[in-house]
């Protein structure tokens, strides 16, 4: 019998015992390192149940994994023996922002990536990292995302039976391999306008983003924008996916 996950929910702007303690914790200069052992989660999958949204993912056996919003909002699971978690969101309105993180004890470890709910689960869901391709959560295309951060455009998606044929721009892009079914090409050049995936041309909106988090439609596709610690930020699009 799977090991049942129970989920704590608070929905608000002050939510449980657990987030004070945590920025207790953070701004003590004597605070509890994490342990090595403790790993961040790995959120790898989402699923509808009528209108929830759940995302599920990997973690220690018996870790506390924790969804943790930008205004102290927070869902929380415990994974079971073989580090399954599976998070039952709580209704969302608009475009949020959830960091996920696990806590063993008095020990922490957030992970690197953000998960992004555009339009309270209506729109895109993703995961976005500085300098990782996005992972679609919510469906997968031709093409699943463009990130660009000043420097890099990068282009990702799925393809099941091997990386497509990638054009940027007319020329002919370097497709590589980043796990599974996932596949990424890179150009330099900030001016890109149209990405050509297997023969299907995508027509890329200005990528230069706000310097806070924003999401707004842009071309066929949703456009949003993440700070990057020191002083950068990540523009990412995210076509619409077509059936």
């Amino acid at each position: 019998m799977k090991r049942q996950i129970i989920v704590v929910m608070a929905v608000g702007l002050t939510i449980a015992a657990c987030s004070g303690d945590r920025r207790r914790a953070t701004s003590s200069d004597d605070a509890p390192k994490p342990s090595a052992w403790v790993q961040p989660p790995h959120i790898d999958g989402l699923r509808r149940d009528g209108g929830a949204i759940l995302v599920r993912g990997a973690a220690g056996p018996g870790a506390r994994v924790v969804l943790r919003g930008s205004d102290g909002a927070a869902v929380a699971a415990t994974a079971d023996a073989a580090g399954r978690f599976e998070l039952r969101l709580p209704p969302l309105d608009g475009d949020v922002l959830l960091r996920p993180e696990v806590q063993v004890g008095e020990d922490a470890a957030v992970s690197p990536e953000t998960l992004v709910v555009i339009r309270g689960g209506a729109g895109p869901v993703a995961l976005v990292a500085a300098g990782q391709p996005t992972v679609r959560l919510d469906a997968h295309g031709v093409l699943d995302a463009v990130d660009f951060d000043g420097k890099t455009l990068a282009a990702s998606g799925h393809a099941p039976n091997g990386p497509p044929t990638v054009s940027i721009d007319g020329a002919k892009a370097r497709v590589s391999s980043v796990g599974g079914e996932q596949w990424r090409a890179l150009s330099a050049d900030s001016g890109t306008q149209n990405v050509d995936v297997g023969g299907r041309v995508f027509t890329l909106p200005d990528m230069d983003g706000a310097a806070s988090f924003s999401v707004e439609r842009a071309g066929a596709g949703w456009k949003l924008t993440l700070p990057i610690a020191p002083q950068g930020r990540q523009t990412t699009w995210l076509p619409d996916i077509q059936p």
